[in-house]
């Protein structure tokens, strides 16, 4: 059976559309939220969103989508 490499590795994917959206599959949940920050668990590193007027467009246990605008994305070790 295929099981994609991010699945295996047990990594968040991201897609980041244009710099309005990111789609997050394989987080491990919220860990501060705000219309300027958000910080989604991922595992090994926490992902930092720096921006203005953000907003959850929609989130499930494995998938979240964020709107507003997108300054920055950080991983942190």
């Amino acid at each position: 059976m295929d099981i994609p490499a991010d699945l295996a590795a047990n990594v968040p994917k991201i897609i980041i559309h244009g710099y309005r959206e990111i789609y997050i599959e394989n987080h491990r949940g919220l860990l501060e939220y705000g219309a300027r920050e958000v910080h989604v668990n991922g595992g090994e590193a926490v992902l930092k969103l720096t921006g203005e007027g953000f907003h959850i467009r929609a989130m499930t246990a494995g998938e979240l989508r964020l709107e507003g605008l997108i300054f920055k994305v950080e991983f942190i070790f």
